[in-house]
């Protein structure tokens, strides 16, 4: 609550342009991009000109063209804020996959060792299962936290755009 018990509020529009960037940046959209023709630039010393030419950011900054200035750096800060929050969340929860559940296989077969046998699996058989499965969940993590990064890589390309629009303009 702010001052006078009122409700914080955000600008709806930029909200607005927020949920569509959002869609436009969809983790499962990396997945694709990570077998098209363009995943080959990433051998490249050059990331802005293929991203240059990729749909959605075309679309992201149509998007950001009917947005004022402020709205823009509202926005920078907070794709920012929320790409630092998924790349921590990506971080632990990585190392929580891997650390309980091995600690918990070799923890049950210290204590009770047929265990495992006795449940028809193996050590071995169990630590691929379990890091399997942790792949798996780990790379969604990850494909999150490379688009939430992505989005915010748009937003600070816009504001720098329009910083130097101003500048070219002689304005501050």
């Amino acid at each position: 609550m702010s001052e006078g018990g009122r409700l914080i509020r955000t600008d709806p529009e930029v909200l607005g342009v927020w949920k569509r960037l959002t869609s436009l940046f969809a983790t499962w959209r990396v997945v694709l991009a990570s077998v098209s023709r363009r995943s080959l630039s990433q051998f490249s010393n050059d990331q802005m000109t293929p991203i240059g030419r990729a749909t959605h950011w075309k679309i992201g900054l149509g998007l950001l063209g009917g947005l004022d200035d402020a709205q823009v750096e509202f926005l920078k800060d907070y794709a920012a804020l929320n790409a630092n929050r998924v790349e921590r969340i990506f971080r632990t929860t990585a190392l929580l996959l891997v650390s309980i559940p091995v600690a918990g296989v070799f923890g049950i077969s210290e204590v009770e060792p047929e265990f495992w046998v006795r449940i028809g699996f193996e050590r071995l058989d169990t630590l691929i299962v379990i890091l399997g499965l942790w792949m798996i969940s780990a790379g969604m993590m990850m494909a999150a936290s490379w688009r939430a990064r992505d989005l915010a890589d748009l937003l600070e390309l816009e504001a720098a755009r329009r910083t130097l629009d101003r500048a070219k303009r002689g304005g501050t």
